[in-house]
């Protein structure tokens, strides 16, 4: 289906479904950037002009990397590499549509200063910082402070990402205690937030219900649990994003799931992330060792194929979505 048939459906589904005993809300079926130009124009008929808009957004955004942990990968076949080596290889690697990425600093306990400053010195490049949940046994009163002082930094633009996993053997009550501490800083200091969750949606929906505003931003990362059950999060949080990875190329349970999602979740609920070094796309594995930002393209194609829509249908709604959750200037590039 060509994107310009896509917004018409919208619109025309809003205009002949609308009753009083089934009201639709616009703003369930479009995008949040589609309805602010819709009361700008004063009425839905110039929708050229709304596709205007949307068609000039030809670039996207890696959601959810870890730069420093490819810059590792990177050595094991690069031993005397430095970091600026790396950079301006991935440069080289990534395709010309890459507007930039939100790498994700999560264990504290190896953060390195010079590695930190120079990442995010590069154009693009926006960082959430937290604690990974899996890690939460070396989280101390000095951790906390260290991330508090983190969400000063010019380019963080989210706390995490922190969580709850079961999925291994864990400490579940220390997990839910520094979950409930950093949600906490993360309210407090006005960030939006990255979550990680596995085998504990459960626990996981409630201390953010209980903690969280419900307009904040949230973005559910690499989400693998059935779509069904994230139903109510989606409603209590109008602005939770779930994060799609190259996971949804492969053919696991988790990898059904994920695939559910993709097919169903509404355009302006989902953000593409590689989860870099990790998720190599399935059609990749043969050809690199670890996934590099750029490969959110190859997530968007499949996204795309899965719901039977042109691949710019869902690179431009994923740019919109991120740049909705993450405030990230539509001016960035990837240089």
């Amino acid at each position: 289906m060509a994107f310009p048939k896509l917004v018409e459906l919208q619109i025309s589904h809003f205009h002949t479904s609308r009753s009083a005993s089934n009201p639709v809300r616009l703003s369930s079926l479009l995008h949040w950037k589609t309805i602010q130009q819709i009361l700008q124009f004063n009425a839905i008929q110039p929708c050229t002009k709304l596709l205007s808009v949307l068609e000039n957004v030809d670039s996207f955004i890696d959601t959810h990397c870890h730069l420093d942990r490819m810059f590792k990968c990177f050595r094991k076949t690069n031993h005397s590499a430095t970091l600026e080596q790396f950079l301006n290889d991935l440069r080289e690697m990534s395709s010309t549509d890459l507007a930039g990425c939100v790498t994700v600093f999560c264990d504290p306990v190896d953060f390195d200063e010079n590695l930190w400053s120079k990442i995010l010195s590069t154009d693009g490049v926006f960082a959430a910082v937290g604690q990974h949940p899996k890690s939460v046994e070396s989280f101390t009163d000095h951790t906390l402070s260290f991330i508090r002082q983190c969400m000063g930094g010019p380019r963080v633009c989210a706390l995490g990402e922190i969580g709850l996993d079961y999925s291994v053997r864990c400490n579940k009550y220390r997990q839910q205690q520094v979950f409930r501490q950093l949600l906490c800083l993360a309210v407090s200091c006005g960030k939006p937030i990255v979550v990680h969750c596995r085998e504990a949606l459960k626990d996981c929906s409630a201390i953010l219900l209980e903690l969280v505003p419900k307009f904040w931003k949230i973005h559910l990362h690499c989400y693998t649990g059935k779509f069904a059950e994230i139903q109510d999060l989606l409603v209590n949080f109008p602005f939770l994003f779930i994060g799609i990875t190259a996971l949804v190329t492969y053919s696991s349970v988790p990898a059904q799931n994920m695939q559910e999602t993709a097919k169903h979740i509404p355009l302006d609920r989902f953000l593409l992330e590689t989860d870099g070094p990790y998720f190599m796309p399935k059609s990749l594995l043969k050809k690199g060792s670890f996934s590099i930002p750029s490969m959110v393209s190859l997530v968007a194609a499949e996204v795309a194929q899965i719901r039977g829509v042109d691949r710019r249908v869902i690179l431009h709604y994923s740019r919109l979505n991120a740049t909705c959750m993450y405030g990230i200037p539509m001016t960035y590039s990837w240089e």
